[in-house]
């Protein structure tokens, strides 16, 4: 997955797909787009599931990013004196 969020607008890589959210105020009719190889993929059903996902994927990597740098700004085991 790319740096890239659902949140910002921007597109992002899942594998060989690639999904363009709906913009962030538009209506809930409105639908992002999931391409793969430049063909369209439908998301009538899978929108609101893929939104989830990514919503939640962003989260654990915003928590992963945390816990690594706070683990590599101190030692993990005590120096030997």
């Amino acid at each position: 997955m790319t740096e890239a969020t659902r949140k910002d607008g921007w597109a992002v890589t899942l594998g060989p797909y690639i999904y363009i959210p709906a913009p962030a105020h538009s209506s809930a009719t409105v639908n992002g787009t999931l391409t793969k190889g430049g063909c369209p993929v439908t998301l009538q059903v899978t929108e609101p599931v893929l939104r989830d996902f990514l919503d939640a994927m962003s989260v654990l990597q915003s928590d992963l990013a945390r816990r690594w740098s706070s683990a590599t700004e101190r030692p993990a085991f005590a120096l030997a004196e």
